[in-house]
């Protein structure tokens, strides 16, 4: 990995863990480290241009954060990983990527919503940041009361890009997410399915609409061998990708393993 796109990742984690400090000095706040291992990823950085055939095997570190107080919540995550692709043997390559989101609670603007069907209307402001492309995000957040679900969300946001690797000229368009966590108990073993779907628009310039699903399973390992539960987790991700970076017909199907650490 160069010493840009290491500088560029750790500014991202740096900003987002500056504002987490001040954020979390009232509510409530959790930082896991995962530790990911997977395959039948696209578009690596040895994929070949047209087809974007290649999968690649995947090794990743990934930093997730979330805090909230009574004025909002701070959501990020960093991702730093090295591709694998069959194509050129063992060669790695490395990159990162980040998400950061911060949500302006409703309440503070005196929409109190109560314990109905709709929890909350907040206001969410983003950055979407790889190491060649920016993208700023902006909308309304809703949060719904569901039974069984510890989380449940759709935010609607504009979504703009700032930074393109190509200096396109793409159009502003939208991202819808449904962000979702719901634990249960399987005899004494406690698990949590949990994960996001968004839906981009196109964007013009041959950037077509994507679709990112991501759904995982995990399973509280620490509570099954004693310790506290919620700190420890064994987990397995899959994540199907319709036209992944909006380029049309690349459609990604990957799945991995993972061993994440909270505190």
């Amino acid at each position: 990995m160069s010493f840009k796109k290491i500088k560029k990742g750790l500014g991202l984690a740096a900003l987002a863990l500056g504002l987490s400090s001040g954020a979390a000095q009232a509510g409530f706040s959790t930082t896991e480290i995962q530790f990911h291992y997977g395959d039948g990823y696209k578009v690596g950085s040895n994929s070949t241009f047209p087809g974007f055939g290649e999968t690649t095997d995947r090794a990743t570190i990934t930093l997730e954060h979330f805090s909230t107080n009574d004025i909002g919540d701070l959501f990020f995550f960093v991702d730093f990983f090295a591709d694998n692709t069959a194509a050129v043997g063992t060669n790695n390559q490395t990159d990162q990527y980040g998400e950061i989101y911060y949500t302006l609670h409703g309440k503070q603007f005196g929409l109190d919503l109560g314990d109905g069907f709709i929890s909350a209307l907040d206001l969410q402001f983003g950055v979407n940041q790889g190491t060649d492309f920016t993208v700023a995000l902006v909308g309304p957040r809703v949060s719904f009361n569901v039974p069984g679900f510890q989380v449940l969300s759709l935010a609607l946001t504009t979504y703009t890009n700032l930074e393109d690797p190509f200096s396109r000229n793409l159009d502003t368009t939208y991202q819808a997410t449904v962000v979702w966590a719901a634990p249960f108990d399987l005899g004494s073993q406690k698990f949590k399915f949990q994960g996001f779907v968004d839906f981009i628009g196109d964007q013009g310039s041959g950037v077509d609409n994507q679709v990112l699903f991501s759904p995982q399973i995990r399973w509280d390992i620490g509570y099954a061998m004693g310790r506290p539960a919620g700190k420890i987790h064994l987990g397995v991700e899959y994540s199907y990708w319709n036209n992944k970076f909006g380029i049309t017909g690349v459609d990604e199907n990957s799945a991995s393993v993972f061993l994440g650490f909270r505190f």
